[in-house]
């Protein structure tokens, strides 16, 4: 590849204008792009972060609540047990 690209290898391949000069970014795209960032990061650390700290905090509690009273919850099996038809068990 021969041309002003020549230095960005495959990456430039088709490319006819020379990539150097493409110029400034339009301050509209910044403010943009700044705006939607800062949203971003409102709704994470404002909304989201609280809401997993209470899910974290009501699971501990829980968690807590069920080792002091000591009750175990056994597994539910959607499986109902067969009965034995063993020759053993059978009476005549």
């Amino acid at each position: 590849m021969t041309g002003p690209n020549a230095r960005y290898g495959p990456l430039a391949r088709g490319i006819r204008r020379d990539l150097s000069a493409k110029g400034w970014v339009p301050i509209r795209y910044w403010v943009v792009w700044w705006s939607l960032l800062g949203a971003a990061m409102v709704v994470f650390y404002v909304v989201l972060t609280p809401i997993w700290l209470g899910l974290r905090a009501a699971a501990w509690v829980a968690e807590l609540r069920s080792r002091l009273t000591g009750s175990r919850s056994e597994p539910v099996s959607d499986v109902s047990p067969t009965p034995s038809t063993r020759d053993d068990q059978v009476s005549d």
